[in-house]
């Protein structure tokens, strides 16, 4: 798709300091949202492939985005890292543990950034059990993603069915094995609310290790053709 095709959108972010974080986060999210609209718009059929070329694609479509000079100034101060590894003390070099996509704003002091895990959401074959199990959200309940961070993302790539569907498969999972992914008592699986992207849903878990609270938002995107669905 051609730079001069993306959308423009207008971003308003408030002053509110309280604000500030959330909307940086809503941000993020539109960023890969349009990133998946440009990956699609090239029409080819992405239900059978593989989660790392998909993150690739919607990462270097997503740098264009960012990138563009005709674009709000929203967008410039992000950028977007595809296969990033994760440094902590535990590992070194090449065992470092390597999260799927990390977006970072930059601004005075601390960077806000969030990490994203992916999974592709097919049957047959990738079950929602498989985006809420060890390797997937898994991954942040026991630290090994993400250990310092209060807000995270997971990535469903929806590739049979509808976004519906799998919204609701991964709400019957989540409740299922909410001992399991440390759901806090007073959580549930629903709509994010976040104007321009429609299907993104919240959890409210603790983390296995030290017990931090973080929050993480679903977003699901929808590579299923139309007339396949």
């Amino acid at each position: 798709m051609a730079i001069a095709e993306q959308h423009n959108l207008n971003i308003n972010r408030s002053s509110d300091g309280s604000e500030f974080n959330s909307n940086v986060h809503r941000e993020m999210l539109i960023l890969i949202t349009e990133a998946c609209n440009m990956l699609k718009a090239d029409g080819l059929n992405y239900t059978d492939t593989d989660e790392p070329a998909i993150s690739g694609e919607l990462v270097r479509f997503a740098r264009q985005y960012c990138e563009n000079k005709d674009l709000s100034e929203w967008a410039w101060p992000y950028t977007i890292h595809d296969d990033p590894p994760e440094n902590d003390k535990s590992r070194k070099g090449k065992s470092r543990k390597r999260v799927d996509i990390i977006i970072e704003r930059a601004q005075r002091g601390r960077h806000p950034r969030v990490r994203f895990e992916a999974k592709r959401l097919k049957k047959p074959g990738f079950p929602a059990s498989e985006y809420v199990g060890q390797k997937g959200l898994g991954e942040f309940v026991s630290g090994n993603y993400a250990p310092e961070s209060n807000v995270v993302g997971m990535l469903g790539y929806v590739q049979s069915d509808d976004c519906r569907h799998w919204a609701n498969k991964l709400l019957d999972e989540v409740q299922a094995k909410k001992q399991a992914v440390h759901l806090k008592k007073d959580s549930r699986w629903k709509k994010a609310g976040l104007k321009n992207i429609e299907h993104c849903y919240t959890t409210r878990h603790t983390r296995s290790t030290d017990r931090g609270k973080f929050l993480v938002y679903h977003l699901l995107l929808n590579f299923v053709m139309i007339g396949r669905q």
